[in-house]
């Protein structure tokens, strides 16, 4: 749309028509005033988000939503009784220019915006569909590049977060997927959740990419993190280069200015808030800094109204009494006092971040909450070798320190075998101050001592075991009743009937059936399953490693659905967590071990496998692709190896008989 065209037909107020307006109204996609901002400023940002044309922080796609609808008669959508002869209200007209702008102004402003008192209502008659309704029209409104339609269906009460029941969909995946813009642009002012996830788990995000609107794609990505980029460049001036893979900028506070310091125990208290109650905070910041920038331009303007300042964030009706105090209490902090506060934030938001994207990062298989473990979980870390698993020492630190403000990750190994080093990690927060050092001593002592305790109780169960291991052994070595020593083969508890006074022992110790069965009981406590349970358990094993390669094969299509390799491999995993939960900690024999510990770590080499799909891109795809199937088939072999060592176990222990009583001899007759 030409500069002249948007001159002659848009650049005018759109509440009292007044020409050359320099500010604008972002949700109602109008411009304003001066003397007309000044009263959309006093109702708050949650009312009228106003921003300056020449002095605010746009973005370019928002900037030309926001033209482009102010030029297509969006004041119309506010207006529509006022325009509609039929349906006027006591012949209420519109203010001009001149008039006053207390209580003629004011009051139109209040009932157009704060009330909606002009917006169009269906009659009674005309009320036969719901918000459903409005929200599945604006579903396939987005689509098109409409944008009144959208805006009138979004004043009129849709859902910009509606997810379609058949579809699967919201209405911000579709305008993504068309590479409609401005469409984004008005469904993320009205509120709809960038990151929200379709039936497949894929983000709009996913969608604009993969119908290559890169740039439509990379826009959605940076308003993930609006709120920490706009706190980020009130303090420092720039923003973080999300294409690159900076989403927060945290430099050392001396290159900010003069910052003020905030106290150990305030900062402390910031930690200790629950996500929640820290989102809330970091929000009503926002607010705040929002108001600030725009008092800025405001005093620099042409024009200087009496009354028209706004000291502190108007009052929401939406949110508790206290929050709105809360949200007031923050003009009184000074500038410093303010940018300090925005640092601590900032800080905070990283370390909450990257402790929560910790389990994902280094070994989300087997770094498991206590909390988190259910019944149904194998109990197989003996088994597991040492790099696919972290200690409970490791974990315990890594609690402490990351609940002290700087998280470290344990040392683990990753999907390729390499260690990861904390000390690698050049992204990881560093101590800066003395207090935090001492802070930070203190938790690390902490820690020990609590280690201590733990080593205490690990000695008091050893020398439990040891003293019962003694005890076990004094009875083992007591002779028999009958003044015999006890044999070798014979030292089990677990003897299976005893010697009658004419059975010579040597008949006991070469009884293959004897030998056999005491084999089991001395090697392990719990009996070995049951070949129709194993076969049951390894059914459920290959049918899911058959799903996952009907996934693979969908590779030749130009588009390749990588979002489902991921919960294949965990339903991989929870079929070979049921299969290996029925057999004990240790079998005797070394196949089934071999065979458990190969199914126990391939498992987890899938996961990470099908983790480096999902983000793999161009020739990367084949590399994982190969990794996925090579390991998909070691679960298979494995899987078929420990089903034919049980069987044939468990058919030589059917085709050995068990023993016969010896006839008694002739001599052993008589003296019976």
């Amino acid at each position: 749309m030409s500069k002249g065209k948007l001159r002659s037909v848009a650049d005018v107020c759109g509440d009292c028509g007044a020409l050359e307006p320099g500010w604008a109204s972002v949700n109602r996609c109008i411009f304003l005033c001066d003397e007309c901002c000044s009263i959309h400023r006093s109702l708050g940002r949650h009312v009228s988000h106003v921003k300056s044309l020449k002095k605010g922080n746009w973005s370019p796609s928002q900037l030309l939503m926001v033209r482009t609808l102010n030029g297509s008669g969006a004041n119309s959508i506010w207006e529509h009784t006022l325009l509609d002869p039929a349906n006027s209200k006591g012949g209420r007209r519109k203010p001009q220019p001149q008039d006053p702008l207390h209580t003629t102004k004011a009051d139109f402003i209040r009932s157009k915006h704060q009330s909606l008192s002009f917006v169009f209502r269906p009659s009674k008659e005309e009320i036969s569909s719901d918000d459903a309704d409005l929200s599945q029209q604006l579903h396939s409104s987005v689509r098109t590049n409409n944008l009144e339609t959208s805006l009138r269906l979004l004043s009129q009460g849709a859902d910009a977060n509606f997810f379609h029941p058949e579809k699967r969909t919201t209405p911000l995946h579709v305008a993504a997927q068309a590479g409609q813009a401005l469409q984004v642009e008005l469904l993320l002012v009205y509120g709809a959740n960038p990151n929200e996830e379709d039936q497949h788990g894929r983000t709009p995000a996913y969608f604009a990419r993969c119908a290559g609107h890169m740039e439509l794609a990379e826009r959605i990505i940076e308003c993930l993190y609006e709120v920490t980029d706009r706190l980020s460049y009130f303090v420092y001036g720039r923003k973080p280069e999300h294409r690159k893979g900076q989403h927060l900028i945290l430099p050392e506070k001396s290159n900010c200015g003069e910052v003020a310091e905030i106290s150990q125990e305030t900062r402390m208290k910031l930690q200790q808030l629950p996500n929640q109650l820290f989102e809330e905070l970091a929000t009503d910041v926002y607010d705040e800094v929002d108001r600030r920038e725009t008092e800025a331009a405001w005093l620099c303007g042409p024009v200087a109204l009496e009354n028209a300042s706004v000291p502190f964030l108007p009052v929401n009706p939406e949110l508790s009494a206290t929050r709105n105090q809360g949200r007031q209490k923050l003009a009184r902090f000074s500038s410093s006092e303010f940018a300090a506060l925005i640092i601590d934030i900032l800080s905070d938001a990283r370390r909450r971040q990257m402790f929560a994207s910790a389990p994902n990062q280094y070994g989300d298989v087997n770094v498991k909450h206590h909390s988190e473990l259910s019944d149904d979980d194998p109990l197989y870390d003996s088994v597991a070798s040492d790099e696919d698993y972290v200690t409970a020492e490791q974990l315990a630190k890594c609690l402490k320190v990351a609940d002290a403000g700087k998280f470290i990750p344990p040392q683990s190994g990753d999907a390729s075998g390499n260690t990861i080093s904390p000390e690698k990690n050049s992204d990881s927060p560093r101590p800066s101050t003395e207090q935090e050092l001492r802070h930070e001593l203190n938790c690390a002592n902490a820690c020990i001592n609590e280690l201590k305790m733990e080593l205490q109780k690990m000695q008091t169960v050893v020398q439990k075991l040891e003293a019962e291991n003694s005890e076990l052994r004094r009875m083992r070595s007591n002779p028999l009743p009958n003044g015999h020593e006890a044999e070798p083969g014979l030292q089990s508890a677990h003897v299976q009937r005893p010697s009658s006074m004419y059975e010579p022992r040597e008949g006991l110790r070469s009884s293959p059936w004897g030998n056999a069965k005491n084999q089991v009981f001395q090697n392990s406590m719990v009996p070995m399953p049951l070949p129709e349970e194993v076969m049951r358990r390894t059914d459920q094993v290959t049918k899911r490693i058959q799903e996952l390669w009907v996934s693979m094969q969908e590779q030749s299509s130009p588009v390749l659905n990588r979002d489902t390799f991921v919960p294949c491999a965990e339903r991989i995993r929870v079929a070979v967590a049921e299969l290996t939960a029925i057999f004990p900690k240790t079998p005797s024999d070394e196949a089934i071990r071999s065979s458990l510990r190969a199914l126990i770590n391939n498992t987890a080499r899938l996961q990470a496998d099908c983790a480096g799909l999902q983000n793999s891109m161009g020739t990367d795809r084949s590399i994982f692709l190969q990794q996925v199937r090579s390991t998909a088939y070691d679960i298979a072999k494995a899987t078929k190896v420990l089903v034919s060592t049980q069987i044939q176990q468990q058919q030589q222990l059917q085709a050995t008989p068990p023993p016969q009583s010896p006839q008694p001899s002739l001599c052993q007759q008589q003296s019976i």
